[in-house]
């Protein structure tokens, strides 16, 4: 059985990224600002997300938003920055 998953990134600026578990491991830049990810936490997807109680299972993190930006309408979201947890840092 091979592994499936991604892992989910935050830079010091509160960015988010995901990459796929197969892509290159030097793929750890901000796609928005370029600066390293700072943190990192590792989904694993290889035997679902979910038990049947509805229970998370992947290891996937639930971030807290920091900061939305947004356009001049209101309506639409340009920016989101999340607050860096405690632990799992890189």
């Amino acid at each position: 059985m091979s592994y499936e998953g991604y892992s989910q990134f935050l830079c010091k600026n509160g960015h988010y990224w995901v990459i796929n578990c197969n892509l290159a491991e030097d793929e750890r830049e901000c796609p928005t600002c370029f600066e390293p990810a700072i943190w990192e936490n590792m989904v694993n997807e290889t035997n679902g997300s979910y038990e049947d109680d509805g229970t998370r299972i992947d290891g996937y993190v639930e971030l807290e938003v920091d900061k939305e930006i947004r356009c001049s309408c209101g309506e639409c979201v340009k920016e989101v920055t999340y607050k860096i947890p405690k632990g799992k840092k890189k």
